[in-house]
């Protein structure tokens, strides 16, 4: 299970942008995701999931407010915001190149 992108996916369906999203809510938000909805699944890794909210924290893109709840800092939603105008510029881009082959054509 891919573990980060999980659990950034998570935080942005629970909505909790102010106060951030409970670990309890994120967990089952993930388990509800998957097949089995099962905490007891071998597929799932407690540990792992843990360890993956602590990087996501030292590494910046996640702060945690009150020890369990977590929401996106200013500087992984700065980094979403400038992947997004590069790839709407890709898309107008590809788009300008193909109004202009088929006018040419």
């Amino acid at each position: 299970m891919p573990y980060r992108s999980a659990i950034l996916a998570a935080i942005e369906s629970l909505k909790d942008h102010e106060t951030g999203s409970p670990i309890s809510s994120i967990r089952r938000h993930i388990l509800d995701d998957t097949d089995d909805n099962n905490s007891d699944d071998p597929s799932w890794n407690e540990v792992h999931f843990q360890k993956t909210l602590k990087t996501l924290v030292e590494k910046g893109d996640l702060l945690q407010i009150n020890g369990i709840n977590y929401k996106f800092s200013n500087q992984y939603l700065q980094r979403r915001v400038e992947a997004l105008r590069a790839r709407a510029e890709s898309i107008e881009e590809q788009t300008y190149k193909t109004a202009v082959e088929h006018h040419h054509a």
